[in-house]
């Protein structure tokens, strides 16, 4: 007790010195609990909207069809196992372990004159009631319903915007079949889909999985299947089963891929995930090294003081306490600091959002491809794992940091440091 008042005492003698190392800790703190609360926020949500619309956490594709996607042929479909059909495949899929769910879809082009021009969209047939008891599309109808009818369609708020249509009002759609054949459909719209997201929401189209294969002369086919297990984290066992059935059935030609490894943008940021840790423990050891000089700068004031302990008979190892414990008591104080500020400004946003207005001009143009590909708001996640986690890391380096000071404090000679005078 007598070393903790000695160690408190000595931090009061410098007010000024003492909060500006208790606020670099801070700083450093409240910098890695927000920037990890909004890189996960921010993949939590961009990720699960790819997952979500186009991926599934292991989706499952003919192998020329994956090499040729852009074009969305309907040349590479998946029939089956030994042709049985597609659907008898999605019941053999999800019977097993780690399968949830099952979205078998079926996406082709399409286009539509306004006023001598055409527009452009992809067409997605979907079996509606799957989608409303798993999808998303659903829950983002802002006007009307899911289609139910076999000339019902669903089509995004863009897209009904550039056709200057509303819910309840006919669009005649223009597509090629799987035998390269121009053919053009009439349909109702069912409803309007409003997901925020602009890419989804400009170019896509929903029609019954059904009237996809009879307009586009396919059988029990589809183009892709979008498989969903426990979580984003498992899929790579999920995978490793779907692979299983797949040689068991020997279908060589059918190929899975993993939902963060469909994507270069997705395989960019798994890449940087671990740079990134190393940035949050470089803004730590930042603050560990303004510990270092403080302590270094309080060693050199008070050298003939450390003399006189070492004279009245205090040992190295409770000179060294002295100086740990100070150095403990500012890691501990920005730690905490730090924890709420942090803390505080992650729960703000997590219920507040960031928009990407607030990146201004300056970054207009990444802000405006981002908002192509994900929300226009995203928040960032809070999580007390987290704010523990920047706490641990701030108040851990510090205390460790404080080691080669204190000892260097401790291994001082007594009669060398009574006889040293400032100047």
């Amino acid at each position: 007790m007598q070393l903790i008042q000695i160690a408190w005492r000595n931090l009061n003698r410098n007010k000024v010195r003492t909060a500006i190392a208790i606020l670099a800790i801070t700083a450093v703190v409240v910098i890695v609990i927000f920037s990890r609360g909004l890189m996960e926020g921010f993949t939590t949500s961009s990720f699960g909207i790819y997952i979500d619309n186009n991926f599934g956490h292991v989706r499952i594709t003919h192998q020329e069809y994956e090499l040729r996607e852009r074009l969305l042929p309907l040349d590479y479909t998946i029939d089956g196992f030994d042709d049985e059909g597609a659907q008898r495949m999605v019941e053999r899929i999800e019977d097993l372990d780690n399968v949830n769910y099952v979205l078998p879809r079926i996406r082709f082009g399409a286009m539509a004159s306004l006023d001598d021009e055409l527009i452009r969209m992809v067409g997605v047939g979907i079996e509606t009631e799957r989608e409303a008891r798993h999808g998303v599309i659903g829950d983002e109808i802002r006007t009307g319903r899911m289609p139910e009818a076999d000339n019902e369609v669903v089509i995004g708020s863009g897209l009904a915007e550039s056709l200057s249509r509303e819910s309840g009002d006919s669009v005649t759609l223009l597509f090629a079949d799987a035998y390269q054949s121009f053919q053009g459909q009439t349909f109702q719209i069912a409803g309007i889909r409003e997901s925020n997201v602009a890419e989804l929401d400009d170019n896509f189209f929903y029609i019954p999985l059904e009237t996809a294969r009879d307009m586009l002369w396919l059988e029990d086919e589809v183009t892709e299947m979008m498989v969903f297990g426990p979580g984003p984290d498992a899929a790579g066992a999920l995978q490793s089963e779907i692979d299983g059935l797949m040689d068991e059935e020997g279908a060589e030609n059918y190929s899975t891929l993993v939902w963060n490894e469909g994507d270069p943008f997705i395989q960019l940021y798994d890449e940087l995930s671990d740079f990134l840790i190393i940035v949050y423990l470089t803004f730590i050891l930042m603050g560990a090294i303004i510990i270092i000089c403080i302590l270094t700068m309080i060693i050199r004031e008070r050298t003939s003081e450390i003399g006189m302990m070492a004279a009245l008979g205090l040992k190295e190892r409770d000179i060294m306490k002295v100086f740990l414990l100070e150095g403990t008591f500012l890691g501990f104080l920005g730690s905490v600091l730090g924890a709420v500020i942090g803390g505080s400004l992650t729960y703000y946003y997590s219920e507040a959002g960031i928009h990407l207005e607030m990146f201004g001009d300056v970054f207009e143009e990444t802000a405006r491809h981002i908002e192509g590909m994900m929300e226009p708001v995203f928040y960032t996640l809070f999580d007390f794992g987290n704010v523990f986690l920047g706490f641990s890391l701030g108040f851990i380096v510090v205390v460790l940091a404080c080691l080669y000071p204190a000892y260097k404090a401790a291994k001082m000679d007594p009669a060398e440091a009574l006889h040293y005078i400032e100047e």
